[in-house]
């Protein structure tokens, strides 16, 4: 969907105003809850999106707009609902990009299309879930003071991003919901946890640590191939159909690597290609492909990155005031009302580490962030031994380990997982007793 052509708006026209509460970015619809409380809820198609300046034609929630309604269709469940004629958004916002943004640390930078520099935090990026954005990223956003007082960067507030596809749904056509082919990977694949089971339980739609990997995996890919390697590969059948392929990195409970197959999309105003399915090439469908199937992602170009020794968490640098008071919000709840209490179980913790990791190397686990192999160590603040509560991000900087921020369990599980399935002490989640036999899946 690309963005409606702009309309100039009536300054006399009558308008109200509204928060978004939901988006299909699929389906290209969603709905708007009217700030008076007794209006019902607003239907709103892409095509009444009227003088927004993102690239992509799309709401977010959260986002505040103004809208013309007229009365609509009724909800399955029988209430009122009013259908959008036209939808704008609230006046002030400034377009822009992203500078830098670091997705661990939750903060970053952007700066307008005239140069001015704004404050990016993770809380005031418009949507739900874990949020990210790259250097480049288009985005509106408004302008909001600085909390720290003259001489600092102001803070961008309500930040949306200008095209929120990751670059797979950029390369790809796929079913409208997640779970028409997601289930078909899951089901093909040797059994994992695909959802999140800790922090973040019950959150991210269908099989979001599935999502994730696939979207991650496919940038990586990306990258690759524009270094030379056959990761993306696209090729004519004997018939002369057009397809594209790529190895997911998955096997099956038989070891046999999965492969994402394609076919050239006849609405290639969506996306070049469009999803076929997943396949092994023992499968019929990759039978009479003539090109040797594709490479996995390699993140393991320098094995010595991806061991953590006893001696290089000792000699290791903690930035204490930006994990205990800065991300305070992701420790146990227990310990968020008093950052001194966090502080002193984040150093009684890391005390144990080296000895734990001499015991274990294998609980040091890699991740891939940025184009860089950082370690993910856990973390015992208030459960008891063996179960961990958060992940502290290890860095080396100049022959010198860093850390300076955690994740929560469920967020590191996903971003390790990108390299290889975590060993299961911790990050592989044995101790929530939920690890499925090979074969099945646990949802």
């Amino acid at each position: 969907m690309t963005s409606s052509p702009p309309v100039a708006s009536d300054p006399d026209q009558p308008t109200k105003t509204g928060r978004t509460t939901g988006w299909n970015s699929f389906r290209g619809y969603g709905f708007v809850a009217p700030d008076e409380p007794d209006e019902p809820e607003i239907h709103v198609h892409f095509t009444a999106l009227t003088d927004f300046r993102e690239s992509v034609a799309y709401l977010v929630p959260g986002e505040r707009v103004r809208y013309e309604a007229e009365p609509g269709q009724p909800a399955g469940d029988g209430r009122p609902r009013q259908k959008a004629i036209r939808v704008w958004p609230m006046p002030g916002r400034e377009h822009g990009k992203v500078i830098e943004y670091d997705f661990q640390r939750g903060h970053g930078f952007l700066e307008t299309d005239g140069g001015a520099r704004y404050f990016l935090h993770q809380q005031n990026m418009l949507g739900q879930g874990l949020k990210d954005a790259d250097p480049g990223d288009e985005v509106t956003f408004v302008i909001g003071e600085s909390p720290r007082g003259p001489g600092s960067d102001p803070v961008a507030l309500e930040v949306k991003l200008g095209d929120p596809r990751r670059p797979l749904y950029r390369f790809a056509q796929f079913p409208l919901e997640y779970a028409d082919w997601l289930d078909a990977l899951d089901a093909k694949a040797a059994g994992e946890v695909w959802g999140y089971q800790y922090e973040r339980k019950g959150e991210g739609g269908h099989l979001p640590i599935l999502r994730y990997y696939l979207e991650q995996t496919f940038e990586r890919l990306l990258d690759e191939r524009d270094q030379g390697r056959a990761t993306v590969v696209e090729t004519s059948r004997p018939d002369g159909q057009r397809v594209a392929i790529f190895n997911t990195g998955l096997v099956t409970s038989e070891e046999e690597p999965i492969y994402a197959f394609f076919a050239e999309n006849y609405q290639p105003e969506r996306a070049p290609w469009f999803w076929v399915g997943f396949y092994c090439s023992s499968d019929r469908e990759l039978s009479d492909v003539q090109v040797e199937l594709p490479v996995p992602a390699d993140y393991l170009s320098h094995p010595d990155e991806l061991v953590l020794r006893p001696e290089e968490i000792r000699a290791m640098r903690v930035d204490f005031h930006h994990i205990a008071v800065e991300h305070l919000d992701r420790f146990p709840e227990v310990l968020r009302s008093d950052s001194n209490l966090a502080d002193a179980a984040l150093r009684g913790d890391l005390g144990r580490l080296p000895d734990r990791i001499r015991r274990n190397y294998k609980a040091a686990v890699p991740q891939r962030y940025r184009g860089e192999i950082q370690m993910l160590l856990p973390l015992d603040l208030v459960a008891p031994r063996g179960r961990p509560d958060l992940a502290l991000v290890v860095e080396r900087r100049d022959g010198t380990c860093r850390a300076n921020t955690v994740l929560g369990v469920d967020a590191a599980y996903r971003q390790a997982r990108l390299i290889a399935r975590p060993d299961p002490e911790w990050l592989g989640q044995a101790w929530l007793g939920r690890v499925p036999d090979q074969g099945s899946s646990t949802r």
